[in-house]
């Protein structure tokens, strides 16, 4: 009884400092968030309770055209990583041979490049005076700069880590064999693509949604370098209301919003990664 009294202790003893650390920089700061949500005045906690800033955030017309804007150019990005994540997966997985360990490695060292440092050199590259356009003969092609198409390249080479690697690991839980008796049943390679390769990568394209495509709604920097009126996006817009309008009620509710939103769209990307998996 003693011995297992002391292991559960210490058990306990493990476990507290993930919990506190969990408390510390999650529930309270959510709990903080919740509530400045619904205060009237925040953050003045004795100014009492109301959704006005949530009616605030859902029927402002400018807040639904900075998110149909955010939408696009995210899923335009998203799009764009998975052209090139699924045959780059594939390619690692299947014919890379020796080289395949090299190319995981590369695609690792680039994103421990800064991610500010990453949209400056995009600067420097699709700026009027920049690579690109020193590069073609003719006048400058001004749309490659402070564009959706800016924002969409910098998305792009920001999150195409986090978009490769976990298709790579579901790539690489596929069997060889699978191909090979596709290609012995008289499958095309698009068959083959379509009808085994996305459905068993599925549940790799699932996470990749939740680690890139999600957190692509509050990012701000490569919007804030290279983009212009016509990209402002929504993290920008949470940002300065809170900052620089002083608006935190309005502010934490659209954060909230936000949240559930990708909430709901996580559990789409789970149910549809679930379908797939089960029609094969």
């Amino acid at each position: 009884m003693g011995g297992r009294g002391i292991e559960a202790r210490g058990a306990l003893a493990v476990l507290a400092a993930p919990v506190v650390v969990l408390l510390v920089l999650f529930v309270i700061p959510f709990a903080v968030l919740v509530q400045m949500s619904v205060l009237k005045f925040p953050p003045r906690t004795t100014s009492g309770f109301s959704l006005e800033h949530y009616q605030e955030v859902l029927t402002d017309p400018l807040n639904f055209k900075i998110a149909l804007t955010t939408f696009g150019i995210v899923t335009l990005a998203m799009a764009v990583m998975l052209l090139i994540a699924l045959p780059l997966a594939y390619f690692m997985v299947f014919k890379a041979g020796p080289r395949e360990m090299f190319l995981l490695l590369a695609l690792v060292i680039v994103d421990e490049l800064a991610p500010v440092v990453r949209v400056y050199a995009w600067q420097v590259i699709l700026g009027r005076n920049g690579l690109i356009n020193w590069m073609l003969p003719g006048p400058s092609l001004d749309w490659l700069i402070y564009s959706p198409f800016a924002v969409v390249v910098a998305l792009v080479t920001s999150y195409i880590t986090y978009t490769t690697i976990p298709i790579y690991a579901a790539m690489k839980a596929i069997e060889p064999v699978t191909l090979e008796a596709a290609t012995d049943l008289g499958a095309g390679w698009f068959q083959q693509f379509w009808r085994i390769l996305v459905p068993l990568a599925a549940p790799g394209m699932f996470v990749a949604a939740i680690l890139v495509y999600i957190p692509m709604y509050a990012d701000f920097v490569a919007a804030d370098i290279l983009g212009g009126p016509s990209s402002y996006l929504l993290g920008q817009r949470i940002r300065d209301v809170i900052l620089e309008q002083g608006d935190w009620g309005a502010g934490s509710a659209m954060n909230l919003v936000m949240l559930g939103l990708s909430g709901v769209f996580a559990l789409l990307a789970y149910r549809m990664s679930k379908m797939n998996r089960m029609q094969t």
